[in-house]
């Protein structure tokens, strides 16, 4: 095809130049331009020029794509290494959180945890009353985005937050609660139960009560972590095999090159033979 292709061009050169893209293969032979340049000039040396070339290009392919491979897989492992270290941080404080609750916890004669809840403000132990303060402060508290003291259970802080969104530009107020330690504790997703007061004052408990079950979360997590971690350092440990194959390939091209260089050059007047022919004068 490429050759018939080249005789078409010679042939209509006058009537436009063909261009032929030195990097296009054929799709037959897989011969690229060179190739078949070195063919056609019947050069050994630029044959094997050509090939050489060929090679070292699909060496460079090969080792661009491993670089690539282990960058990114070098960046994944700097993310899981991260997330696992902060994964750890959380499980050190909630097991020290489930250690002072587990101390500090009071539970009646059938063996069930007293909601001992204190509310700032509120000096009755009714719970009714105080699941209604809880109501209360759930509609009206505005904190600027900031958690604020509002109680205590077992050494615990009890605190509220204020969300803000807009709708149509008109600020709606949210409030979350949680139960500090050293790690925030919520139930509910922090919503504080407005049908029922018993639910309401239960809410914080219920959260301090969830430690084990968030507790198993993390531990599954970090495990998850410590799997993956020793695979993906063996991959990033790992370097590209032919590195010494492509040193070898580009040396012996620039030695060809110099050959051909060599070759091609014209030759010296001094290494022309002399013109031994005798001219006579006329007679």
């Amino acid at each position: 095809m490429f050759y018939n292709l080249l005789i078409f061009s010679v042939y209509c050169g006058e009537r436009g130049a063909r261009t032929i893209d030195e990097g296009s293969m054929d799709e037959k032979s897989g011969m690229n331009y060179s190739e078949y340049m070195a063919i056609l000039s019947g050069n050994t040396d630029l044959l094997d020029k050509a090939k050489l070339e060929k090679r070292i290009a699909s060496l460079e392919g090969e080792r661009k794509s491993f670089n690539k491979g282990r960058r990114d897989t070098e960046t994944r492992l700097r993310k899981i290494q991260q997330d696992r270290q902060q994964a750890q941080d959380i499980l050190d404080r909630l097991l020290a959180d489930q250690a002072q609750f587990q101390a500090e916890m009071k539970c009646d004669s059938a063996g069930n945890i007293l909601n001992l809840v204190r509310i700032d403000g509120v000096n009755a132990m009714d719970e009714k009353v105080i699941g209604t303060k809880l109501q209360t402060i759930a509609r009206t508290a505005r904190t600027d985005g900031r958690f604020q003291k509002i109680g205590s259970l077992y050494g615990f802080t009890i605190e509220v937050i204020t969300d803000v969104s807009y709708e149509t530009g008109t600020p709606v107020y949210s409030n979350r609660f949680c139960v500090r330690g050293q790690y925030r504790h919520t139930y509910n997703s922090g919503r504080i139960a407005m049908a029922d007061t018993h639910t309401a004052t239960v809410n914080f408990l219920n959260a301090l009560q969830r430690m084990p079950q968030v507790i198993a979360q993390y531990q599954d997590r970090i495990s998850t972590f410590d799997k993956d971690i020793p695979a993906l350092q063996e991959i990033v440990s790992k370097t590209w095999k032919k590195e010494d194959e492509l040193r070898t390939l580009k040396s012996e091209l620039a030695a060809l090159d110099r050959k051909i260089s060599l070759d091609l050059a014209p030759s010296r007047p001094d290494d022309q033979t002399p013109d031994t022919t005798t001219i006579k004068d006329a007679a």
